[in-house]
Order: C-alpha cells, then sequence, then structure tokens
C-alpha cells in the first residue's frame, strides 16, 4: 500500500510538472482530480460534521438552538444551490444576489476587522516602541492608500490630472507597493522550491 501511494504520487507530480510544458490534458487530468477529492472531502466531512450529529441529536431528543440554526443554514445553502445550478427556476436572482450582498459584506468587515484596525493598532504601537520604523510604516500605509485613490481635477487645457502633492505621495506609495511585491514573490519563489525539493526528495526516499 505505501509502494502504491509513492507511485501514484510520483505520477501526480509528473503530471502537475508537465505545466512546464503549456495546457495539456495529463494536467487538466492532475486539476480534475484535485477538485473532485476536495469536493469529495468536504461532501464526507459535511455529513460526518453536520448531518449525522443533526440527526443523531433529533433522534434523541436533544436538538439545541446551535442545531437549529446549523440546519436551517444547511438548508438555505441547498436552496440557494439548487437555485444556482436551475437558473430558470423563480428566485434565481434573488439567490445570486443574496449570495452577492452577504460575500461584499463579510469582505467589508472581514477588511476593517481583520486588516484596517489590526494595522492601525500595529502601527501605533510600532510608533510608540521604535520611532524610525513606526514612521516608514505609517508612510508606507498612507502613500500606499494614496496610491489607490482617483480624485483628479481638470485642468484649463481639459487634461485631467491629480494635484502635485497626491501624485508625490502616491509615486511613493508606488515604491513601497513595488517592494512589497516584490518581497511576496520572492516568498513564493522559496516556497515553491521547498515544496519541490521536499517532493523530489519524498520520491528519491520512497514515501
Amino acid at each position: 500500500m505505501e509502494a502504491f501511494g509513492t507511485a501514484a504520487g510520483f505520477v501526480l507530480t509528473l503530471l502537475i510538472l508537465s505545466y512546464l510544458l503549456g495546457d495539456n490534458p495529463l494536467y487538466r487530468l492532475a486539476i480534475y482530480l484535485l477538485i473532485g477529492l476536495a469536493a469529495a472531502f468536504t461532501t464526507l466531512i459535511t455529513f460526518e460534521g453536520v448531518l449525522i450529529p443533526l440527526v443523531t441529536a433529533a433522534a434523541d431528543g436533544e436538538i439545541t438552538t446551535e442545531d437549529l440554526v446549523g440546519l436551517v443554514s444547511l438548508v438555505a445553502g441547498l436552496v440557494l444551490l439548487v437555485l444556482l445550478l436551475f437558473r430558470r427556476l423563480p428566485g434565481a436572482g434573488i439567490a445570486l444576489a443574496f449570495l452577492i450582498a452577504v460575500g461584499a459584506a463579510l469582505a467589508v468587515v472581514g477588511s476593517i476587522t481583520g486588516t484596517l484596525l489590526p494595522l492601525t493598532l500595529a502601527t501605533g504601537t510600532l510608533t510608540a516602541d521604535n520611532l524610525f520604523n513606526g514612521l516608514v510604516i505609517l508612510v508606507g500605509v498612507i502613500t500606499s492608500l494614496v496610491y489607490f485613490q482617483y480624485v483628479a481635477r481638470r485642468t484649463p487645457d481639459g487634461q485631467i490630472q491629480r494635484g502635485r502633492l497626491v501624485q508625490g505621495m502616491s509615486a511613493v506609495g508606488q515604491g513601497f507597493i513595488v517592494v512589497t511585491l516584490g518581497a511576496l514573490y520572492g516568498a513564493a519563489i522559496l516556497t515553491s522550491l521547498t515544496i519541490l525539493s521536499e517532493r523530489v526528495s519524498f520520491l528519491v526516499r520512497g514515501g
């Protein structure tokens, strides 16, 4: 069984690496297997972690408020899924609008509570602990935000142009963004090389 797993890993690794030669049926087969296995795993987790406990609790008469909320959410999700799969059914547009609205609300709340507020608090803490680092972070955050603002004015000759101050701050922010993206790209390359070396070592050792 261990030899079979090693052989399957070796074959799938070759299928994924075949993408270096361009998009091909072998690479797509590996991707389809990944998507299918992920969907099957999610389905099994849903049955074992949600449906079976709910049915067991209902059979024993011990269903709680949390179980009811989970059941309602599951039913609502299944209804939305059916409406999205069969778009000609009445209410399909409402289901799509509901998903977009909920997704947008979650994205806004997540951005504020998970990014903006922690970033603001961390910037204030760093400014108090280390003035230079705090100022660099503060300038980077402000100028990067200014770079993504598109408020401009029309010049007498009819051209639309941002003010010189905003242009200067945008240039500084662009520099911070370039450095950040370069660092992220370098980290992604190092991570990919680490994963590749680990995979090659796994195949060489035979699992």
